[in-house]
Order: C-alpha cells, then sequence, then structure tokens
C-alpha cells in the first residue's frame, strides 16, 4: 500500500518540524499537531480516504495523534500539443479547454506536499 509509505514520510517529516521547533524554542514548546494541511498532486493515484485512514493510524501515539489531516488538490500545469495554450488542470479531464485535444504535455503531478502544520502548545493551547 502506497499509502503507507507516504502517511510515514509525511509524519516523519511533520514530527522533525516540531521537534527542531521545540529544540529552538524551547520556553514556547509545541505538545501536539492539531492539522496537517498537504497539496496532493492530481497525479499521484492516492486514494484520500486511504490515506487519511493511514494518518489516523499511523499518528497514534504521537503528537500529531486526533489530528485532522487535510488534503487539496495541487493543479497540474500543462500544454495542448495541438494548439499551443498553456492551461492548468485541477480535475482529472485531460483535455484541452481550448480546443477539445486530448494530446496534452504535463509534467509533475505526482508529489504529496506538506504545506502548513497547525500546532498547539503547552501553555496556551495555541502556538
Amino acid at each position: 500500500m502506497h499509502e503507507a509509505a507516504l502517511v510515514q514520510g509525511l509524519l516523519d517529516t511533520a514530527l522533525k518540524a516540531v521537534e527542531e521547533h521545540n529544540t529552538t524554542y524551547p520556553d514556547a514548546a509545541v505538545c501536539r499537531i492539531e492539522e496537517i494541511v498537504c497539496q496532493l498532486g492530481l497525479l499521484a493515484c492516492v486514494e484520500a480516504h486511504t490515506l487519511a485512514a493511514c494518518f489516523e493510524i499511523f499518528a497514534e501515539g504521537t503528537p500529531a495523534e486526533g489530528a485532522n489531516l487535510t488534503l487539496e488538490t495541487a493543479p497540474l500545469a500543462c500544454r495542448c500539443e495541438n494548439c499551443g495554450k498553456n492551461f492548468v488542470l485541477r480535475q482529472r479531464r485531460f483535455v484541452c479547454p481550448a480546443c477539445g485535444d486530448e494530446n496534452i504535455h504535463f509534467s509533475g503531478g505526482h508529489g504529496l506536499t506538506l504545506l502548513s502544520l497547525r500546532v498547539a502548545s503547552e501553555d496556551t493551547g495555541h502556538a
């Protein structure tokens, strides 16, 4: 299951960021991750529900336990090979919006990118 590997990498990155923050700012230590916001490539071939379920399991017993995993779809930059139009896809409908041709070129769109963390500090409940 490729979602499990993605979640493990994502969680490792988030927990490392919290650890580095706590080392750098011990007076404003983070005790918990409340939300992780990610951008998922349009071509990532990842089932969002499976990713969220894996996240819930992998986060158990960590500062990310109970955190919300928010997934946004990353737009995919494309170029029509027929008419030359540059455009962005936000859904898996691989046709040129100008001419309707399916001969489009794109690169990327496979990744999972950590955009932000919302955390809670030990003192105030929010950081």
